[in-house]
C-alpha cells in the first residue's frame, strides 16, 4: 500500500432529515480553499489526498475510514468550515487517531477558527488548528511534522497541544495577493474519485433515498458548476453572514479586499472545463456598483472562444454594463443572476443587507434583467432581525408581483439559521435577538441530536408574533408560514413553483419517501 504524507477530508453532515427530500448528505461543497491547500504541499514536495467522505457514500454506502488509515499519513486534515459539520468531523477524527495515535490530527475552516480555544480543551485527540488562512501555514507544518525542518512554534496561526499544555502560536498571516496568485485552487488530480465529484455534487444536499443518478435528474441544476476561486474579503457587514467584514476580521484577521489576477482565473476556468465542468459558481461581488474587474475578466474569457455555464451570486444590483458582458460571456441556457433583497420592507433590508438598495432600484434591475432575458434567481427569507410578522405581507406581495411580470424570474424563500461569528452572534442584543447556540458543544450536539438546516434556526425574535414566543414556538410558526406561504418547491430544481402548487408537490414528495422507506424494512 503506498504511503501518503498528508491526508484532506471532507465531512459532511451525514444525518439530516426535511420531508419533501427525506433523509440527506449536507454540506456536500468542498469549501474551494481545501484544493489550494492540497496544491500547496504537493508543490512542497509531499505526497497528498483529497478524501470527500460523502462522497465515498455516495458511491459504495461505505463510511469506512479503513482505507485512510492503511496510508499511515503523517497528518490528516479535517476542514470545519460550516457549523453543520460539527459532530461528523470530531466523530471522524476522533476514529481516526484511537487507531493512529502518531497522527497529526488537524482542523481548519471557519467554524473551526472560531471556536478554536473551545474545541482543544474538549477534544484532546485533535493536535492542532490552523486558524484563519492556511495557504502558508500548511507547508509550515508540514515541514516541521514531516520532515522535521521547522519547530511547531514557528507555525503560523497554528494552535496546539504538547504534554498536556495548548499553545498559541502567532496569529500573523492573512492571504495576500501573491500567495493567492501563486496557488492553484483546481487540483483535481488531488482529488479521490474527482470525476465522480464533478458529475455528482452538483447541490448542497444529497437525498439518500434515491441513486445517484437519479439524485442528478430530480434535484440538480442540470448543468455542473464549480464554485471558482476569485478573491477573498468583504467590505460590508450583512446580519446573519459569517463571511462579513466584521467576521473575517474576528476569524481570519482579514481587513481588506484581494483579487486573484484575472488571467490566473482563466487558466482556472479552463482547467475545470477540460476536466468536465460546465461552468462555474461565482459567490464573490465585494463592489457590485464597481463592476470592472468582472467585466475585464468576462472580457479575457470571450477570447478563449468558450461559453461557459455561469451563476453569479451579486451582492448588490448588477449595472447594465455588467449584465451586457454577462449575457455576452456566458451560455444564456443555463446561467444565471442571483439577487436577494431578502425582504420585502425596505427598512428591514437597509438594517440587515450591507449593500441596501430600494425595491424601485430592485424592480428596475429585474426590467433590464427581463429585457436581456437573463436567467434570475432572487433569495428571500422570513425571520430576519427587526421585522414582525405584519412585514411578511410586504414580501409576500412583492414576490406576487415578481411572479405576475417576470417570467425569467424564479423565486426562492429559505429560513435563516445562526451562524458563528456573525454580527448577530456576535451581537444579539443590537440585532434583537435571542440564540440558543451560543458555544461549539451548542453546535456539536445541536448537530448529534439531528438538527435540519431547513428548519431549526438556533435564535428567536422576541415579539416578532403578538405573542411573545419561546424558540420552539417561533420556530414552529416561522415554519409554518414559510410552508403555507412562500413554498417554491418544484418538480425541476432550476425553477420555482408558486405557493400552493409546491404545497401540493411536497406532500407527494414527503409520501413517497417515507413510502420508500418503509418498503426498505
Amino acid at each position: 500500500m503506498v504511503k501518503l504524507d498528508i491526508i484532506f477530508i471532507h465531512t459532511p453532515k451525514f444525518e439530516n432529515f426535511y420531508p419533501p427530500i427525506g433523509d440527506h448528505l449536507f454540506i456536500n461543497y468542498i469549501p474551494m480553499g481545501l484544493f489550494g491547500l492540497a496544491d500547496r504541499v504537493d508543490k512542497a514536495g509531499f505526497s497528498v489526498r483529497i478524501v470527500h467522505l460523502g462522497l465515498r457514500w455516495m458511491l459504495n454506502h461505505d463510511l469506512n475510514t479503513n482505507e485512510i488509515i492503511s496510508y499511515k499519513p503523517k497528518i490528516i486534515a479535517l476542514s470545519m468550515h460550516w457549523h453543520h459539520q460539527s459532530y461528523d468531523v470530531i466523530k471522524i477524527a476522533k476514529e481516526i487517531k484511537s487507531t493512529l495515535p502518531d497522527t497529526f490530527i488537524l482542523l481548519g475552516g471557519l467554524t473551526a477558527s472560531f471556536f478554536y480555544r473551545e474545541i482543544m480543551e474538549k477534544f484532546p485527540f485533535i493536535d492542532g488548528i490552523i486558524r484563519g488562512d492556511a495557504e502558508l501555514p500548511i507547508e509550515e507544518l508540514a515541514l516541521a511534522i514531516i520532515n522535521g525542518k521547522k519547530k511547531l512554534n514557528g507555525v503560523p496561526n497554528l494552535v496546539w497541544r504538547k504534554n498536556g499544555y495548548i499553545y498559541e502560536n502567532p496569529f500573523d498571516f492573512v492571504l495576500d495577493e501573491k500567495t493567492l496568485n501563486q496557488t492553484d485552487y483546481t487540483r483535481f488530480d488531488l482529488l479521490e474519485d474527482g470525476k465522480d465529484y464533478c458529475n455528482y455534487v452538483t447541490m448542497p444536499f444529497f437525498v439518500k433515498g434515491v441513486s445517484k443518478e437519479k439524485n442528478n435528474l430530480m434535484f440538480s441544476l442540470k448543468t455542473r458548476l464549480f464554485p471558482l476561486m476569485v478573491g477573498r474579503g468583504c467590505p460590508t457587514n450583512c446580519t446573519w453572514c459569517a463571511g462579513s467584514y466584521l467576521s473575517q476580521k474576528e476569524q481570519s484577521k482579514r481587513k481588506r479586499i484581494i483579487f486573484m489576477d484575472p488571467n490566473k482565473v482563466i487558466k482556472s476556468m479552463k482547467k475545470a472545463i477540460d476536466f468536465g465542468y460546465d461552468g462555474f459558481i461565482i459567490s464573490f461581488d465585494p463592489f457590485p456598483n464597481n463592476p470592472s474587474y468582472f467585466i475585464d475578466l468576462f472580457s479575457l474569457l470571450q477570447k478563449e472562444n468558450i461559453k461557459p455555464d455561469c451563476m453569479f451570486e451579486s451582492y448588490g444590483l448588477p449595472s447594465l454594463n455588467f449584465i451586457k458582458s454577462f449575457k455576452e460571456t456566458f451560455s444564456q441556457k443555463y446561467s444565471t443572476i442571483c439577487l436577494s433583497p431578502e425582504v420585502g420592507s425596505e427598512d428591514v433590508r437597509k438594517k440587515n443587507k450591507g449593500f441596501f438598495y430600494t425595491n424601485e432600484e430592485l424592480f428596475s434591475s429585474l426590467d433590464i434583467l427581463k429585457r436581456f432575458n437573463i436567467n434570475t434567481d432572487i433569495f428571500f427569507t422570513i425571520g430576519a432581525p427587526f421585522e414582525n410578522e405584519r412585514d411578511l405581507i410586504i414580501t409576500y406581495n412583492m414576490q406576487k408581483r415578481i411572479r405576475k411580470n417576470y417570467k425569467n424570474v424564479n423565486i426562492r424563500t429559505f429560513l435563516i439559521s445562526i451562524e458563528p461569528g456573525s454580527p448577530w452572534y456576535l451581537d444579539p442584543d443590537r440585532y434583537g435577538i435571542k440564540k440558543s447556540l451560543k458555544t461549539f458543544m451548542d453546535f456539536y450536539n445541536f448537530h448529534k441530536n439531528g438538527g435540519s438546516p431547513f428548519s431549526d434556526l438556533g435564535y428567536y425574535i422576541p415579539n416578532y408574533f403578538d405573542k411573545n414566543d419561546d424558540e420552539t414556538d417561533f420556530a414552529k410558526k416561522i415554519m409554518a408560514i414559510k410552508c403555507k406561504k412562500f413554498c417554491f418547491i418544484h418538480p425541476n430544481a432550476r425553477k420555482s413553483a408558486k405557493p400552493f402548487w409546491a404545497r401540493k408537490l411536497c406532500f407527494l414528495s414527503k409520501h413517497f419517501f417515507k413510502i420508500k422507506k418503509y418498503l426498505k424494512r
